[in-house]
C-alpha cells in the first residue's frame, strides 16, 4: 500500500527550491507543552534570539490549542485563565508578543489553529462544552465482560493507549498500546470466550489478541480481577451494543473533543476566528491544524445525514450499518456497507469545501498572508479521519478509493505543508535493519508525501522530536532526510529543543541563512506552472 523505492520520482518542488536557494527550517511553538516558557515577553524573545541563531526561517506559534481556548486577545473565542491549576496572565498577549519578537529579528510568524477541536477534557473553558450540539457524533460500541461467576466490568477502552486502573480491551490484529505499568495483568481470550493465557507484563510490551478473539489487560483492582479470573478457570462473555455518543463522552488519546464540521455555527466560528486573526494581528500567514475528523467513526449526526444522502441521492436505509458496522471484539477489521466509500468520499468532500472557504478568508482579508495546513504523512491510511490532503491530479490503486477521490484533493489550496514524518528511523535501510518495514522512516514516508502532492505546493517534512531522545546522531540524520526528499523541515516541537538543549545540533545541521521556499515572492507559482508541464 505504501509507497515503494522503485516508485518514487522525481520532485520539480525540489528543484526549483533549490534553484532559488530557499530550503524551509519551521519551529514550532506548542501551546500547552511551552505554556509556562512563552507566557513572558522575555521567555518568547529567549526563544526567539536562539532559533535566529540556528538559523530558524519560519516559526509556527500555537494560539488555538485543542482545548479551544486561545492565547490571545479574541473578542470570538475564549482565552485560557488556567493551566494545570496556576493562573495565565490574564491580559497577556501570546500572539501579539511573538509577532514583534519575531519581525525584530527578521522571522516570519505563523499563527497556528486547531480547527475543529473546540475542547478538551483536561482543561476546562473550549466552547464544546456549551455547545454541546456542535460535538461530534460519534459511532461506538458499548462493551461490558461477564464471568461466569456473575461478576463484569465495563469495557471504556478498547484498541487505545492503555489506562491505569481499567479492563483494557484489544482485539484481533491489534496489541497492548502504550506504555504498561509494572505488574500488568493480561489474558488472552479465545472466540468461545475460554481464557488461553495469564501472565503479566510491563513497559512496551507486544502482546497480542489469539486468532478470533480479544486481549484483556489490567492493573490495580482490574488487573487483580482478572488473575481471579484466570485462577478460576472463568469463561468470559463479551457483550456488546452500538450507541451514538458526542465526542466529549469519548475524546481521543489527547483529550480533544471535536466538533461537526458540517454544523453551520461551526463552520461559521472556525472562519471567524481566521478572521479576526487576519485583521488584527500582522502575522505572516496561518496553519491550520486537527482541520479533519477524530476517526472513521464520526459524524453520524443528523446534519451529517442529509447532507450525505444529498450528496448520494437518496436515503441510507439502515444508518449508519450501510456505511459501517464496529466489531464487538474490537478487532481491527469493520464491516463496511454498501455506501462506505461513498462515505469517505463525502467526508473528504467536507473538509476539501472548507479549506477552500478558509483560503478565501485568509487572502480576502489579509491578501499576503499564507496558508499552511499540518497532517500525517501515512497517506494511504489517512481517509480514516476524512482527509484528501493529496493533489486533486492525483490518483492511487488503494482497495478502498472510491471513483472520484482525487477531486476531494486540497493540495493546491495551500502555500505549503507540514506533513508529519513520525518515525524513529531516518532511512528505509535503518527501518529494514531494525526488523521493521521500510515506509516506517522518514525517507519513504516524506516520499509518500511528495508522490501524493504532485507539486502543487511546498512539502515539509515534519519531526516529532521526543522519538529522538538520547539520540541526537539519529535525529541529525532524520533531519537531512527530509531536506533531502522534501523542500524543509518542520520541528514539532520546541519544548524538547529546549529540555534536549539541541540549539548546537540545529546550528550546524543549518549552517547558513535561507528563506523558506513559500516565502520566495513568485517561487510557488513557478513550481505549479512548471510542475503540471513536467507531470503531461
Amino acid at each position: 500500500m505504501f509507497i515503494s523505492s522503485n516508485a518514487v520520482t522525481g520532485s520539480v518542488a525540489n528543484k526549483v527550491a533549490k534553484q532559488a536557494g530557499a530550503q524551509a527550517r519551521i519551529m514550532w511553538f506548542d501551546a500547552e507543552a511551552n505554556v509556562w516558557e512563552l507566557s513572558t515577553r522575555a521567555g518568547v524573545a529567549d526563544m526567539v534570539r536562539k532559533c535566529k541563531s540556528a538559523n530558524i526561517n519560519t516559526i509556527i506559534v500555537d494560539v488555538k490549542p485543542l482545548a479551544g481556548v486561545v492565547l490571545y486577545n479574541s473578542k470570538i473565542a475564549p482565552k485560557l485563565r488556567r493551566f494545570e491549576g496556576k493562573a495565565y496572565p490574564a491580559k497577556y498577549d501570546l500572539l501579539q508578543t511573538t509577532i514583534e519578537e519575531c519581525h525584530k529579528s527578521g522571522i516570519p510568524v505563523y499563527a497556528a489553529i486547531n480547527v475543529f477541536s473546540e475542547g478538551s477534557r483536561a482543561i476546562p473553558g473550549g466552547p464544546a462544552h456549551s455547545h454541546e450540539d456542535w460535538q461530534c457524533l460519534q459511532y461506538q460500541v458499548e462493551r461490558k465482560l461477564v464471568a461466569d461467576d456473575g461478576t463484569e466490568a465495563e469495557i471504556k477502552t478498547a484498541n487505545a493507549p492503555f489506562v491505569k486502573g481499567q479492563v483494557c480491551l484489544y482485539g484481533e490484529g491489534s496489541e497492548a498500546a502504550g506504555e504498561l505499568p509494572a505488574n500488568t495483568v493480561y489474558l488472552r481470550v479465545t472466540a468461545d470466550g475460554m481464557i488461553d493465557q495469564c501472565g503479566i507484563a510491563s513497559g512496551l510490551a507486544h502482546i497480542s489478541a489469539p486468532e478470533g478473539g480479544y486481549l484483556l489487560l489490567g492493573s490495580g483492582k482490574a488487573g487483580s480481577w482478572l488473575k481471579g479470573l484466570a485462577k478460576k478457570q472463568s469463561s468470559l462473555r463479551l457483550e456488546a451494543k452500538d450507541a451514538m455518543v458526542r465526542t466529549a463522552q469519548v475524546g481521543d488519546v489527547h483529550h480533544a473533543i471535536f466538533v461537526n464540521p458540517l454544523h453551520p455555527e461551526v463552520r461559521a466560528y472556525e472562519l471567524s476566528i481566521i478572521k479576526e486573526i487576519c485583521s488584527n494581528y500582522d502575522v505572516d500567514g496561518i496553519v491550520l491544524d486537527r482541520m479533519r475528523y477524530p476517526n472513521l467513526y464520526t459524524d453520524f449526526s443528523d446534519i451529517s445525514r442529509r447532507e450525505f444522502e444529498k450528496m448520494i441521492g437518496r436515503s441510507v436505509e439502515n444508518w449508519p450499518f450501510d456505511i459501517i458496522k464496529r466489531s464487538p471484539t474490537a478487532s481491527d477489521d469493520i464491516i463496511r456497507g454498501p455506501l462506505f466509500k461513498d462515505w469517505l468520499k463525502f467526508r473528504a468532500k467536507v473538509m476539501h469545501d472548507f479549506i477552500v472557504e478558509a483560503r478565501e478568508m485568509v487572502k480576502s482579508t489579509k491578501p499576503d498572508a499564507r496558508l499552511g495546513i499540518y497532517v500525517g504523512s501515512w497517506y494511504p491510511l489517512y481517509y480514516d479521519v476524512g482527509i484528501n490532503w493529496g493533489s486533486p491530479r492525483n490518483t492511487a490503486e488503494y482497495e478502498w478509493w472510491p471513483q472520484g477521490y482525487e477531486q476531494t484533493g486540497y493540495a493546491d489550496q495551500v502555500d505549503f505543508m507540514c506533513t508529519g514524518c513520525y518515525y524513529v528511523h531516518p532511512t528505509r535501510k535503518d527501518a529494514i535493519k531494525a526488523g521493521d518495514p521500510e515506509w516506517m522512516s522518514v525517507e519513504a514516508s516524506a516520499q509518500e508525501s511528495i508522490n501524493a502532492v504532485r507539486d502543487d505546493t511546498f512539502v515539509y517534512a515534519s519531526l516529532y522530536l521526543m522519538q529522538y531522545q538520547d539520540q541526537p546522531h539519529r535525529f541529525t540524520q532524520a533531519v537531512k532526510q527530509c531536506l533531502k526528499e522534501t523542500q524543509g523541515c518542520m520541528l514539532f516541537d520546541l519544548v524538547y529543543v529546549r529540555n534536549y538543549d539541541w540549539w548546537d545540533i540545529l546550528k550546524s545541521t543549518f549552517p547558513n541563512p535561507a528563506k523558506a521556499p513559500h516565502e520566495v515572492q513568485g517561487l510557488l507559482e513557478r513550481l505549479r506552472t512548471t510542475g503540471q508541464q513536467a507531470k503531461r
